[in-house]
């Protein structure tokens, strides 16, 4: 009994001297500092492109342009990747809480391809069911749209289309039937 107490004592004082030592692990005097922005290396293969998001004013008569950095992967930058990426912070909203959203933010990018400098935007459904309506409403959506992404080099129009058809207008107003190109007068300087 007594040399079964021994054994036991000297296993229970093992497992204590691994479990201590196992938290001794020796690290490097001077540790790189962790970069926030890089946790695995990316912040190489990425670049930031500044680009014009264009927004409602509070009574919907204007479009104010809203200036956001975007982070692209740099081998996959092109206008197709910049478009895309204009359209989901479109949908995202703007920053500035002076300003108003103009699409609803259930609404999806389906996809978005560039064809002789016009792109064809491919919506969710969601952007006509949970449009708030109204012609100044549907004029800021469109053209918060066209007006975004026609500041990319290699667009010159933009047809908006609902799950890959054309369709004669959002709510009722406007004529999506043909491409549209940016509209100066709705952009208040």
């Amino acid at each position: 009994m007594k040399r079964q107490a021994q054994v036991i004592s000297l296993l229970l004082c093992v497992i204590i001297l691994a479990t201590l030592l196992s938290g001794c692990k020796k690290t490097s005097e001077n540790p790189a500092p962790a970069d926030p922005n890089n946790a695995t290396g990316e912040a190489n293969s990425l670049v930031t492109e500044k680009v014009n998001l264009y927004f409602s004013d509070d009574q919907a008569m204007y479009l104010i342009a809203e200036s956001r950095d975007i982070k692209l992967a740099k081998d996959t930058k092109n206008e197709a990747t910049i478009a895309e990426a204009i359209v989901n912070e479109l949908i995202a909203g703007p920053n500035d809480t002076k300003l108003r959203a103009t699409i609803p933010k259930e609404t999806k990018l389906l996809s978005l391809k560039i064809t002789d400098q016009i792109a064809y935007v491919d919506f969710s459904e969601e952007i006509k069911s949970n449009h708030p309506g109204g012609s100044s409403g549907e004029t800021m959506t469109i053209y918060s749209i066209v007006n975004s992404l026609t500041d990319v080099s290699g667009i010159n129009k933009v047809q908006i289309l609902i799950k890959g058809s054309k369709v004669e207008t959002l709510v009722g107003h406007e004529d999506l039937t043909q491409p549209l190109s940016k509209y100066e007068n709705l952009v208040k300087k």
